[in-house]
């Protein structure tokens, strides 16, 4: 689990609807492998606590991508059967459905909270680019990064009470000088390099370090909107502050072409 771990404990931005986030760190650390546990009984653990894993499925004339779960790039086996999604598969599958000849438009389908910030630009350059029709359609939750994807299609389908937005980024440190200080421990650091040890367990951020990480998630966020303002016309940025809306009202709001009632209503079309 140590890549999304790593990116959700470090000092790398995130796109992701901050309360799931925790969930989702609260129910991976509560996964209990050694090496004693059989293949087979930690298949079966994962797909009891999380579910079978979806593959993508050609339904008529369309493919539908499954994007579901935390997002990550580079992930291994075991943090995808662990309810994430590597954008490396997500690629795998549009490169196959758009050289499928009786594939006719490509949905992706999406119930995620949002994730890391990896692989996200190139993704969401290659969906918007698409030579063939593109739909993103939620009936659970498409928030944050995975709200980025799904704004690069052409036709953006919500039920009524999904969820929807999350428009923003954070980075976040754990200021534990005080436990340290409890402990009778001080960190000293010997560096070369304002930032060098920005983050550093047993020290606290100055205010250079502050601001330099402030002026990096603006920076990333207003990207973020301007991204989703490229196709999502009547999109306002006083929406896209980090609010999580259903359906019905993100569509009110310009965030999501339309409602339907659910997938058959897409493949159907």
């Amino acid at each position: 689990m140590k890549n999304l771990l790593n990116a959700f404990k470090g000092s790398r931005p995130l796109k992701i609807n901050l309360m799931r986030a925790k969930t989702y760190l609260d129910a991976v650390s509560d996964i209990n492998i050694t090496p004693e546990t059989s293949a087979s009984a930690v298949n079966d653990m994962l797909e009891l606590m999380f579910g079978k894993p979806r593959e993508m499925e050609i339904v008529g004339n369309k493919a539908i991508i499954p994007v579901c779960g935390v997002i990550g790039k580079n992930l291994s086996e075991i943090e995808k059967r662990c309810n994430a999604v590597d954008l490396n598969d997500v690629t795998e599958n549009l490169k196959k459905a758009l050289a499928d000849t009786s594939v006719e438009e490509i949905v992706l389908e999406f119930n995620s909270p949002g994730g890391t910030c990896d692989g996200l630009e190139e993704l969401g350059e290659k969906i918007e680019t698409s030579a063939k029709r593109t739909t993103a359609y939620s009936e659970t939750e498409c928030c944050s990064a995975a709200y980025e994807l799904a704004s690069r299609c052409d036709r953006v389908y919500a039920t009524p009470s999904s969820a929807w937005g999350s428009v923003g980024v954070y980075i976040a440190f754990a200021d534990l000088t005080e436990a340290y200080a409890m402990e009778g421990v001080k960190m000293d650091v010997i560096k070369a390099g304002k930032h060098k040890e920005m983050g550093l367990e047993g020290t606290s951020l100055t205010k250079e370090d502050k601001k330099f990480l402030q002026e990096d998630v603006d920076e990333r966020h207003d990207q973020f909107k301007q991204t989703i303002k490229r196709r999502r016309l009547f999109a306002k940025d006083e929406d896209m502050e980090g609010q999580v809306f259903e359906g019905k009202k993100a569509a009110q709001k310009g965030l999501v072409t339309g409602i339907v009632d659910g997938i058959d209503a897409i493949i159907l079309s």
